[in-house]
C-alpha cells in the first residue's frame, strides 16, 4: 500500500503491517520529507464563504499586534491579535465580543453569510500531497467551540452565559445552521475524511457543557456524514480524562490528535479500554520532542504496546516541533514505527 492507502485503511479502523506515522505538512521540519515512512496531512476547505455588506479592515498597532474592524450593516466589531516571532503563532488579545449587544451583530452575520462548494481547494490538496499524504476536509469547529475560542474568550462566553443567556443561545443556534450547511457539502464532496478540528479539553468543555453543547453536534454531524462515506476526525488534544465517558457515549469513529501523557491526562492504554472501536491517531507528546533518542525510541515503544494488536491506531505530530530537535524526533519515532 502507498503512504496514503495505508493511513486511510487505518483511520478507518483497519490494521497494517506497521503503525502510520503521519505529520500535518506545515509542520515538517527542513529534511523531515526525507523520511520514507513519514506521511503527510493538510486540509482544505470544501466551500467559499461570503457575507454581503460585510468589509474587514486591519491596522498594525505595534509590531506583532494587529487590530482587525468587521463593518457590517448592523454594526461593528473589533478584534486585536498578536503574532509572535519564532513560529508565526498568534492568540486573540481582545475578541471580538466585548459586550451583550456585540452578540446581536453577530448574529446577524453569521445568518446572512453564504456557503458554496468549491472543490478545487481539495483537489489542489491532493496533488500537493500525492500518494504519500492525506487530505481532511475542513468543516468548522463545533458551534461551541467556534463561538468561545474565535469570538468572546472563554471568561467572557460563561459569564454571558449566566447573565444573557437567550442572546448567547441564539447565536450559538446560528451557528449550527451555518454547521449543518457546512456538513452537507462536506458530505458532497469528494473527500474521504472530514476534519473536525475542535481543541477539546475536559477542563473548558466539561461533562455538562459537553452533554449539552457538542454532543448534538457529533450526533448530526455523524448522521450526515457517515452514511455518506465520509470519516469525521475530531480534532481532541486536550485533558480528556474527565470526558472520557461522554466522548465513548458519541458515534464519532477517530479521536484525532489524541495526546497521551505526559502532556494529555489519558493514556492510549485506558483510551483503548472505554473507546473500543474509535481509532487513536495520536499526537506525539509535545515535550518528548526535547529528550535525547533513547527516551523517545522508549515512549513510542510504549504506545505502540498500550495500543495492542487491533486496527485503528497511528501516531502523527500536530503540534510544533522545536526546529533544533525536530528532524531528530521525527526520525526515532519513524525507526520504532519502520
Amino acid at each position: 500500500m502507498t503512504l496514503r492507502e495505508q493511513v486511510l485503511h487505518v483511520v478507518c479502523g483497519g490494521r497494517a503491517d506497521r503503525v502510520p506515522f503521519t505529520c500535518y505538512l506545515e509542520l515538517v521540519p527542513p529534511g523531515g520529507e526525507q523520511i520514507e515512512n513519514l506521511a503527510l496531512v493538510t486540509s482544505a476547505q470544501v466551500f467559499v464563504t461570503s457575507t454581503p455588506g460585510v468589509t474587514y479592515s486591519s491596522v498594525e498597532l505595534e509590531p506583532g499586534v494587529r487590530e482587525t474592524r468587521m463593518d457590517t450593516p448592523w454594526g461593528s466589531l473589533t478584534q486585536t491579535t498578536h503574532t509572535e516571532t519564532g513560529y508565526g503563532s498568534s492568540w486573540i488579545r481582545e475578541h471580538w465580543i466585548k459586550r451583550p449587544e456585540d452578540y446581536i451583530i453577530l448574529e446577524q452575520v453569521i445568518r446572512h453569510t453564504h456557503l458554496t462548494p468549491d472543490p478545487e481547494p481539495l483537489r489542489r490538496a491532493r496533488e500537493q500531497v500525492g500518494d504519500r499524504g492525506v487530505v481532511l476536509a475542513w468543516v468548522g469547529r463545533t458551534p461551541f467551540q467556534r463561538l468561545w475560542i474565535e469570538y468572546t474568550g472563554i471568561e467572557r462566553l460563561a459569564l454571558d452565559l449566566l447573565d444573557v443567556p437567550a442572546v448567547v443561545e441564539s447565536v450559538l443556534d446560528a451557528l449550527m445552521e451555518q454547521s449543518r450547511r457546512a456538513l452537507r457539502l462536506a458530505a458532497a464532496s469528494e473527500a474521504k475524511l472530514v476534519w473536525l478540528p475542535d481543541n477539546v479539553t475536559g477542563e473548558i468543555t466539561g461533562p455538562s457543557w459537553f452533554a449539552k453543547y457538542l454532543a448534538p453536534y457529533y450526533r448530526e454531524a455523524c448522521d450526515v456524514l457517515l452514511p455518506s462515506g465520509k470519516t469525521p476526525c475530531t480534532h481532541m488534544d486536550g485533558m480528556l480524562r474527565s470526558i472520557a465517558d461522554c466522548i465513548a457515549e458519541t458515534d464519532l469513529p477517530v479521536m484525532e490528535a489524541f495526546t497521551p501523557p505526559p502532556d494529555g491526562n489519558f493514556s492510549v492504554k485506558e483510551a483503548r479500554k472505554r473507546w473500543p472501536g474509535k481509532t487513536l491517531w495520536l499526537n506525539f507528546p509535545s515535550s518528548v520532542h526535547l529528550a535525547d533518542p533513547d527516551k523517545i525510541t522508549q515512549v513510542t515503544k510504549q504506545m505502540v504496546e498500550e495500543a495492542g494488536t487491533e486496527g485503528g491506531f497511528l501516531i502523527g505530530i500536530t503540534e510544533n516541533m522545536p526546529a533544533a530537535v525536530g528532524t531528530r524526533s521525527l526520525e526515532a519515532i519513524a525507526r520504532v514505527l519502520q
